[in-house]
Parts: structure tokens; C-alpha cells; sequence
């Protein structure tokens, strides 16, 4: 939900070109994301299910989390949703699927979320199955569709119902609920590195 380079791009062709134009730069957005994700499952798979590994890939996301929601908090009065929008020529599809990808691939935003928290979630949840890796994959991106398909759709049918007031409470619940969701992510990530409790039957078992 936070202004960035994909949103502007976004407000610009949709107001140029309408609803397609935003389902085809989610699209270039997904895709640079699925080819992360490979590279996650690829690079983390064996590694991640190990203890300590994932407690510190949790810390790490953890702490990412409460600045990501820390700062979502602080900038929060000096964001606006109605960027404005170029007259810009529209843009064809391949262009529109690399615009997509490429103004993703440069934000150092993105770059970070997927290094630390994107990390942390593959290595929380452990999938083990492609359908569990699917399930991630499609929750994640079907969440980037629903979301950039609203601001498609307010920017079409018009936009005096979603204020800059109602967009700031929109931001404040999320950064709250991505402060606490990191918070546990810290704790979660400092429990394992904890030595693991004996379990009462341990205790009389010839060692």
C-alpha cells in the first residue's frame, strides 16, 4: 500500500489506458517475484531447516517488519493517494509486463522486504511440497492483484469516496498489524535460538 514506483506507474496507464493497463504491470511485478521465490526455494531450501538458521532469518525479518511499520506510522500524514496522473502515450503489453518488473527490481524497498521478510516467511512456514510453495506464491501475488485493482477501479469510476483521510487509517491499521507481526517474528526468531526444554520422559531415559 505504500507509494512507490509500480503505484505511480500503475494511477499513470490506468488513467491513460484503463483496467488492463494494471493487470498487466501486477503481472511484470509478479513474475520478477516468482523468479525470487525460485531463487529463495532454490538457495534456502536444505539450509532453512535448521534451527538456528531460521531464528536468525526470523530476527532479521522481525526487525525489518517493526522499522517497515514504524515508518509506514511517521509518513503516514505526508502521504497521498491521488498522485496525479501524465499524459503520457499508452504503453503496449511487453512494455507494460517490463515497466512492471523493472521498477521493482530498482526499488531498494522491494529488494529489502524479499531479502529479509519474504526470507523469513519461506523459512517460518517450511513448505516442503510445490503445492505448498504455490499456495505462497499465489496468496502473496493474489494480494498485489486485489489491491492495485482497487486503485484501478477508483481511479475509473472516480475517486471522492477514498479520501487522503480514509487512506491514512487504512495505512495506520496496516502498519500497526506489520509491526506486530514482526514483533512476533523477533520472539518467535529468539525462541529458536534457545536451548530446547528437556521433555519429563528425557529425564529417565538411560542417555
Amino acid at each position: 500500500m505504500m507509494p512507490g514506483p509500480l503505484l505511480v506507474a500503475v494511477i499513470e496507464q490506468t488513467t491513460v489506458q484503463g483496467f488492463a493497463a494494471m493487470l498487466w504491470l501486477v503481472t511484470g511485478h509478479a513474475l520478477l517475484e516468482l523468479v525470487l521465490v525460485v531463487l529463495l526455494i532454490a538457495g534456502l531450501q536444505a539450509v532453512v531447516a535448521r534451527g538456528k538458521v531460521r531464528g536468525g532469518i526470523g530476527i532479521v525479518g522481525g526487525v525489518a517488519l517493526l522499522w517497515m511499520g514504524y515508518d509506514m506510522l511517521r509518513r503516514v500524514v505526508g502521504i497521498s493517494l491521488h498522485l496525479g496522473a501524465s499524459a503520457n502515450a499508452a504503453y503496449g503489453v511487453v512494455r507494460l509486463l517490463l515497466l512492471g518488473a523493472a521498477v521493482c527490481a530498482a526499488n531498494p524497498y522491494f529488494t529489502g522486504w524479499w531479502a529479509t521478510v519474504g526470507a523469513g516467511q519461506l523459512a517460518h512456514m517450511a513448505p516442503r511440497t510445490p503445492g505448498e510453495y504455490l499456495a505462497f506464491y499465489l496468496g502473496h501475488e493474489g494480494a498485489d492483484y486485489v489491491w492495485y485493482g482497487v486503485v484501478a477501479a477508483i481511479i475509473i469510476t472516480g475517486r471522492n469516496w477514498l479520501t487522503d483521510g480514509v487512506y491514512h487509517g487504512l495505512i495506520l491499521v496496516c502498519g500497526g498489524i506489520i509491526a506486530c507481526l514482526g514483533a512476533w517474528f523477533l520472539a518467535k526468531g529468539i525462541t529458536l535460538f534457545l536451548p530446547a526444554k528437556e521433555k519429563p520422559d528425557d529425564l529417565y531415559t538411560d542417555r
